[in-house]
């Protein structure tokens, strides 16, 4: 049989696999990790999904690739449903492949075996059965190269062979269940000796309290006593399928475990003959494809998470690396709304956003009050970035994005005592770090940056910082408190050489609501809003100048003037 060449859903076969790997701190700043546990059901799942974000393609033809494979998966519910039934047997092969042991005994190596085959001949039945369901319906050419390989599988006469001969073997190995051995007693009935005298297809059973008072007898497999069981202790993991575990065995039985052992070799060597003839099935190009499934499935179940929420999803056109556009359409940050989006709703509360990463405004400067929306925005934006390039649908109502080399995030941490630099010292080794890896095809998203100095040093090192992303072309968020960094965004434009324009934009105005004035939560282009806004603020809560003395004159405090 010919052995099918490694196969995956998430790489075409004729791709080099290049990606760039996320640094912990990016991780942790845009809390990937609590997408990953709305995103996943499982600690494994857990695993192989954060395995596939973290390390983001750079390649626009395996994202399309992707985008396909997800696209068939999205637009079948049949097809995708009898995937993820197939699921826990292709997991199964991954475990396989991962547990052999070349120390095993024939009976193990048998039982082993036997096992992959079960799971790899249901994984090649169940996929032919929904490939010829679905029809032509999926276009992807990763479902379509695996349609092809187990077509390939089930046409080849040595799995035929193996089709017709498995359920023997197994039912076989599955009725040897029991053995009857024979003791010889001393002249004080004490066990002297022992012998395995058969192999059983039935199990024995212990006789009841009624049968030994009344002197009933038992068939042949009913004990005169109750039936004593050796004490189970915890072996770890077993053979997936198979029945396993060591069990905790009197020292004085080991040389009868030892005969047991090697009659059970006996009865499984006539069918490891056979399984000499089926050496060359080979499940690899199935059992690789556990990671990929568990990606897809979870995307998946994410999409119809939110669509149910009535939140849009969308697959993000792909644009040239070199444009260094992301253009989102009504996005909404994916944390806060698997937080809102419960099982009581709450997802009409989620504010969507639109971003416009272009020539002209490839740069955000982005101010607003404290809790207006600015790191939730820039959060935003890191996160449909990772999406985009793991191949998924973005939360988003449209989208188009180029690639980045490399994800940078700058937020504020708690100052180490361990070390000697300070808060200020660790904010700027950090910056200096991003700046020794970021090239122009980077994304950096920094968050209350400098703001451990002086007002005054801060936007003189801010300035300084903005006009070298916008020399550097690459596309940034700098989400500040830093109110004259976005005033003066109109100069660092004009004095400032590049392809890359600054633009102001303000978080969170307020807007006419049934409670009074209200936060929307929008972000839109305009100027910082700076003291007007702090008016406005002041006069909500009665605190303007104005306000106070009216206030100080109705009390007495503050003469009137004369």
């Amino acid at each position: 049989m010919d052995t099918p060449q490694p196969f995956s859903l998430l790489w075409p076969n004729d791709a080099a696999r290049c990606h760039t790997e996320l640094d912990a701190q990016c991780v942790r700043d845009l809390e990937l990790d609590q997408t990953l546990l709305a995103l996943t059901r499982s600690s494994i799942e857990r695993g192989k999904v954060r395995e596939i974000l973290i390390r983001i393609c750079t390649d626009p033809a395996v994202i399309a690739y992707r985008q396909d494979v997800i696209e068939d998966l999205w637009d079948h519910a049949e097809f995708r449903d009898g995937l993820e039934a197939l699921l826990p047997s292709i997991g199964a092969l991954d475990s396989y492949r991962s547990s052999f042991d070349r120390k095993r005994s024939t009976f193990q190596d048998v039982t082993w075996r036997l096992g992959e085959l079960d799971h790899f001949v249901s994984c090649v039945s169940g996929l032919n059965d929904l490939f010829e369901a679905v029809g032509e319906g999926v276009r992807a050419e990763g479902w379509r190269t695996l349609r092809g390989l187990t077509a390939q599988t089930a046409a080849d006469p040595v799995y035929r062979n193996l089709m017709r001969e498995l359920p023997g073997m197994l039912d076989t190995l599955r009725t040897k269940a029991s053995v009857t051995i024979g003791v010889n007693l001393d002249s004080q009935l004490r066990p002297v000796a022992a012998t395995l005298l058969s192999v059983n297809a039935r199990r024995f059973t212990s006789s009841s309290f009624i049968d030994r008072l009344l002197g009933r007898e038992g068939d042949a497999f009913k004990g005169i006593g109750p039936l004593h069981s050796v004490p189970e202790i915890d072996s770890g993991p077993g053979i997936p399928g198979l029945a396993g575990g060591r069990q905790d065995v009197n020292p004085l039985m080991v040389p009868l475990f030892s005969d047991l052992a090697r009659v059970l070799d006996s009865v499984c060597r006539p069918i490891a003959r056979i399984l000499r003839r089926y050496v060359t099935v080979q499940s690899g190009f199935l059992a690789t494809l556990s990671g990929d499934m568990t990606f897809y499935m979870a995307a998946i179940r994410l999409m119809e998470r939110l669509r149910n929420h009535g939140l849009p999803v969308c697959r993000p056109g792909i644009a040239p690396t070199d444009e260094r556009v992301g253009e989102l359409r009504e996005a909404y940050n994916l944390n806060l709304a698997l937080q809102g989006a419960g099982p009581t709703g709450g997802a009409d509360r989620i504010v969507r956003n639109d971003v416009c990463m272009d020539r002209d405004s490839r740069i955000t400067i982005l101010t607003g009050p404290n809790q207006g929306g600015k790191t939730t925005y820039t959060q935003m934006v890191g996160l449909c970035q990772i999406l985009a390039q793991a191949g998924l649908w973005l939360p988003a109502a449209s989208a188009r994005v180029s690639l980045v080399d490399n994800i940078f995030t700058h937020y504020p941490v708690e100052e180490s005592l361990a070390k000697a630099t300070g808060r200020f010292g660790d904010e700027a080794q950090r910056l200096s770090h991003i700046f020794n890896r970021a090239t122009r095809h980077s994304l950096i998203l920094l968050n209350e940056s400098l703001a451990s100095t002086s007002p005054g040093e801060s936007v003189y090192l801010a300035q300084d910082i903005s006009r070298i992303l916008r020399r550097m072309g690459t596309r940034a968020i700098f989400a500040t408190h830093l109110h004259e960094l976005a005033a003066a965004v109109p100069q660092l434009n004009a004095e400032t050489d590049g392809d890359s324009g600054l633009v102001s934009l303000v978080a969170s105005r307020l807007q006419d609501g049934e409670d009074g004035d209200q936060r929307s939560y929008k972000i839109l282009p305009g100027p910082p809003m700076g003291r007007s806004y702090a008016r406005e603020i002041a006069s909500k809560y009665g605190i303007s100048y104005e306000q106070l003395t009216t206030l100080l004159q109705e009390r007495g405090v503050l003469d009137e003037p004369s």
